[in-house]
């Protein structure tokens, strides 16, 4: 079907090239400013052969030859169609004429080097059309192609964003309910930060970009709200440097990466921690996440878990190459660095 469109659509130059040409040739075989039988027949045997010849070019030669690199047989069988050009000229003046107009005298006025000459402005012209053509679909074939991968990226993206962890949303809930049946004053702000949250959820899922300080406030109602359901929650340090004022990022792609420290940390031990570092520098955007490991195929878990791998696809998606990031699992400890530009 789209073959069929393409040939149609180069007829259709075709024939508006051969129109113009033939107008144009009538113009100038015409002696007398009118135009007679005798000048449409003396320019429609004039064309016969330069029609042959580049039809043949446009369709046999380039695509067969041309398009498909094979230069030296495409140079040769152009030269053999230069070639044809004289005896195709004296065939439509001679042989042509009388058979289809056996009524008029009509004698071919050019000599071979003007009929090789006017064989190669034609196929120039019409080359010219052709690449021209070929250059527009191509053109327009890579801003499809673009237009179809910013698509699938931006949905891709979405999809990616929309994988909230839901046993977030159940764990916060039971403190909040935990809270509230013992009638504490914390349960009013508890259920505020969650209702912040999934707001900025629904929010700024669909959004490309969102302000940095959006994300970190996102982030802080996280690691509170985390930081009711342990017993030590003083062994969860969260800290953020720099002036975030203006800079934007990606949405919800930090969390993925905080949550990972809530997720594995091993807060058992004395010495256990959840460190998470967020700093603005002249450079870009420095998260460092650190957190204690004491069980046994944990390293494993992280390096391969979803929520991981989810957010290294969105940083490709995201930011390309314009980003770093760097895991350390030493004995009993796991350590992310992520840095990024923010705009």
């Amino acid at each position: 079907m789209r073959f069929s469109k393409l040939f149609n659509k180069k007829l259709l130059m075709y024939v508006v090239f051969w129109a113009v040409s033939f107008y144009a040739g009538l113009e100038v075989f015409s002696r007398t400013g009118d135009i007679r039988t005798i000048d449409v027949i003396y320019t429609f045997l004039f064309h016969v052969p330069f029609v042959i010849i580049v039809s043949l070019h446009a369709f046999l030669l380039i695509p067969n030859y041309l398009a498909k690199s094979r230069f030296w047989l495409y140079g040769l069988t152009l030269i053999v169609l230069l070639g044809m050009a004289y005896p195709a000229y004296n065939f439509s003046f001679l042989l042509l004429s009388d058979w289809l107009f056996p009524g008029y005298y009509l004698v071919g006025v050019y000599g071979f080097i003007e009929v090789t000459g006017f064989a190669v402005l034609y196929l120039i012209l019409s080359s010219t059309l052709e690449f021209g053509r070929s250059w527009f679909e191509v053109l327009r074939s890579r801003n499809k192609i673009a237009e179809l991968e910013s698509e699938k990226r931006v949905s891709e993206l979405k999809a990616l964003r929309a994988q909230v962890n839901p046993h977030f949303l159940f764990n916060s809930l039971n403190t909040i309910y935990s809270e509230a049946l013992k009638k504490s004053d914390k349960a009013p702000a508890l259920i505020l930060k969650l209702s912040d949250m999934l707001r900025y959820v629904v929010d700024k899922m669909d959004q490309e970009q969102v302000l940095l300080e959006e994300e970190i406030e996102y982030l802080t109602h996280f690691v509170d709200l985390h930081k009711e359901r342990l017993n030590e929650p003083d062994k969860v340090h969260f800290s953020t440097e720099g002036d975030f004022s203006g800079r934007k990022i990606a949405p919800l792609l930090l969390i993925i990466f905080v949550e990972n420290c809530f997720k594995h940390a091993d807060l058992t031990d004395e010495e256990a921690l959840i460190s998470i570092q967020i700093k603005q520098e002249a450079k870009g955007l420095i998260l460092h996440c650190k957190n204690t490991v004491y069980e046994k195929g944990n390293k494993e878990e992280k390096t391969s878990g979803t929520g991981l791998q989810n957010a290294k696809r969105r940083l490709d998606l995201a930011y390309g190459g314009s980003y770093s990031l760097d895991i350390n699992q030493q004995e009993n400890l796991y350590e992310l660095t992520l840095k990024l530009g923010t705009g």
